[in-house]
């Protein structure tokens, strides 16, 4: 498992060091969490060493929500699990800490505007696109 999460959480960790926010900080958390069933802002606090209203707080100076750094986390990784893996939907909705299949698949439709399937293929065409020039 460690293969599929070592270049992401490499990825947001050097992000980390070049932005400073909370908002940043609170995905890399995020990132580092979420595969191993803790995301919620109570988790993410407690890494951070904030109380959860200190956190929703900061995020709310940078006009933004718990709520909005998970989403975009969860796309962030599903984009690169789908990009970089052979995972299955399943093991992808469980790693981003989604109770049901169904509340994945409909996020990553809202997300991208195409079913993880369609995704996937469309990626792959691009990446034989690339090998065959």
């Amino acid at each position: 498992m460690w293969s599929y999460f070592e270049p992401e959480l490499t990825k947001r960790l050097s992000d980390l060091d070049m932005d400073d926010s909370i908002s940043a900080r609170v995905r890399s958390a995020l990132t580092e969490l979420l595969p191993g069933g803790e995301g919620t802002i109570e988790d993410v606090a407690e890494k951070l060493g904030l109380s959860k209203r200190s956190l929703q707080r900061k995020l709310a100076e940078e006009n933004t929500t718990f709520r909005k750094q998970l989403n975009n986390t969860r796309e962030i990784l599903a984009i690169h699990y789908i990009s970089n893996t052979d995972m299955t939907t399943n093991d992808m909705a469980y790693l981003l800490g989604y109770a049901e299949l169904n509340s994945f698949l409909r996020a990553f439709t809202v997300w991208t505007g195409k079913s993880v399937t369609e995704y996937r293929n469309e990626h792959n065409v691009d990446k034989e696109e690339m090998i065959n020039g």
